[in-house]
């Protein structure tokens, strides 16, 4: 294994995401002339992502502007798919605007040079990529961070972020964030916010951070300064669908329907084949009782794409709503999709229950126990149902 002194070894493969085949003949020229010798090419970043999904690479270079998929969102994927989130990442690009590079940076590439790229250029990027472990003492810093928190030791939590800024000044908007999400989960909002605050006046391109404060915003019920933070972030990014459904939700939350229909729609029209997207925006509805209207304005377009915890929502808000037999519909479609879910069985269980379908509720709550012995609630119904029926037999 042949290695520099920045441990960088250079039998690794190197993925090379480019469409145009002159310039990935050139950077892979580069590359050879620089020791690399085992390659994975790819003419967009779908076809990279492919690649990445077979065989995970020790380093990826690819192009911005690429067809199917491109270079921002196979970062964007990359980073996070457990076991390739930590490779390293370099743009080879023509843009040059200050946005695409806070965008790449706060998407954890790992350097971004201009075309056209030198040897020397090259080479001074991958000797700084392989002489920092930043991103991946990042990566574990925020599991400690987590794990911390959930112990309620956060001021320790908050003490690590704090170390940790104080070694990496570079990236301390990023750091900083993780801040800002440790004082959401206390509920410190007003401190969140006006760090949050504190971050984008000296950073304003950041999106993380703008995203940020519009759930906080949200949280807090500032739905003004929610929205105005919203179209911040879609001034910067406006190819991000998540960007696009939280401004819709926001436009749910004040009650302006029309507003709220373009956003997602937009949303879904940039990224079509996103699953979480259509989940995100169902739930948007669902959570306010909509279950109506967005069956009405999206059912044609998302019902099928529904995950078993989506219909499972929905089903929810059909029973508050006093409509079972609607309610139950959905649990059957989840349950023909998931039918050992204990938490769906035990839902369509309470909704049978309801109406006085003791018998199924019964047989669904025996499956239940089946698949999860341990599921108390289900046990307890089960019992109520049991001497129930033992009253009547009496």
């Amino acid at each position: 294994m042949v290695r520099t002194e920045t441990n960088m070894d250079k039998n690794m493969t190197v993925l090379v995401a480019e469409d145009i085949l002159s310039a990935r003949e050139t950077v892979i020229h580069i590359l050879r002339a620089l020791g690399f010798s085992r390659f994975l090419e790819a003419e967009n970043g779908a076809a990279a992502l492919e690649h990445v999904s077979r065989e995970i690479p020790g380093l990826i270079i690819s192009d911005w502007n690429m067809p199917k998929m491109n270079g921002i969102s196979l970062l964007q994927a990359v980073r996070s798919m457990e076991g390739a989130r930590h490779v390293p990442f370099i743009f080879l690009t023509s843009k040059y605007e200050m946005q695409d590079i806070a965008l790449a940076s706060e998407g954890g590439t790992s350097a971004y040079l201009v075309k056209p790229v030198t040897i020397k250029a090259l080479s001074e990027a991958l000797e700084a990529v392989f002489g920092s472990t930043f991103e991946r003492d990042f990566e574990l810093l925020k599991a400690e961070v987590k794990t911390l928190c959930a112990s309620g030791k956060c001021d320790q939590a908050d003490d690590l972020l704090r170390r940790f800024e104080s070694l990496h000044p570079d990236n301390y908007p990023r750091i900083r964030l993780e801040r800002v999400h440790l004082l959401m989960n206390i509920s410190e909002f007003e401190a969140a916010e006006k760090e949050a605050c504190a971050i984008l006046s000296s950073n304003p391109l950041f999106t993380k951070a703008w995203e940020t404060l519009v759930i906080l915003q949200s949280r807090m019920g500032k739905w003004d300064q929610a929205l105005g933070a919203a179209e911040r972030a879609i001034s910067i990014s406006p190819n991000n669908a998540g960007n696009h459904v939280l401004r819709g939700t926001i436009h749910l939350r004040r009650e302006d329907l029309h507003e709220a229909r373009k956003s997602f729609m937009t949303a879904l029209n940039i990224d079509r084949k996103n699953d979480q997207i259509k989940q995100d925006i169902w739930n948007a509805y669902v959570d306010l009782d909509m279950v109506d209207e967005v069956q009405r304005d999206f059912g044609a377009y998302i019902f099928s794409s529904l995950t078993c915890d989506t219909l499972n929502n929905m089903a929810v808000a059909y029973r508050r709503k006093g409509e079972l037999a609607r309610a139950v519909e959905i649990y059957r479609t989840a349950l023909a999709k998931e039918p050992d879910n204990p938490k769906i069985l035990y839902n369509a269980a309470v909704a049978y229950v309801n109406r006085k379908q003791l018998a199924k509720a019964k047989e669904l709550l025996a499956r239940a126990l089946g698949n999860d012995p341990g599921f108390e609630k289900a046990r307890l119904l089960y019992e109520q149902i049991n001497k129930a029926h033992t009253r009547e037999a009496d």
